[in-house]
């Protein structure tokens, strides 16, 4: 008994499922607590001086551009930690502000909080 399988992956080439792309680098985590938020990012193995983060008009950008150079004398013979540069976008609600920033062990971590003249209420529906 023979199985075709060319038609197993007909339809999952489609542009609408997700792929692990440069999109989805590098991981990160959005956690919640007591009404703050904390967004968590991988990047094990960056450095302070190789990512950039700006914040303008409740959007969050952070950007990395890391750089790996071999000595002539070196060659890779497999390399599966990522170098590449990435850019990601964050849309923060306007009532929210970015407390600090740190980077500790591979995970920059970024704190933000409520404004005090937040306007967000909890509606009741009637």
């Amino acid at each position: 008994m023979s199985i075709d399988l060319s038609k197993f992956w007909l339809g999952l080439d489609m542009p609408t499922l997700p792929t692990y792309t440069e999109t989805a680098y590098p991981r990160y985590n959005i956690i919640e607590s007591g009404g703050n938020y904390r967004i968590e990012v991988a990047v094990p193995g960056w450095d302070k001086k190789e990512l950039e983060i700006i914040y303008d008009d409740n959007e969050l950008f952070l950007k990395g551009k890391k750089e790996h150079k071999l000595n002539e004398a070196e060659r890779f013979v497999h390399q599966g930690l990522s170098l590449k540069s990435f850019e990601r976008r964050f849309i923060l609600n306007a009532d929210l502000q970015v407390e600090k920033v740190n980077l500790q062990d591979g995970l920059l971590t970024i704190a933000l909080s409520r404004t005090p003249n937040s306007k967000r209420k909890i509606l009741e529906i009637t």
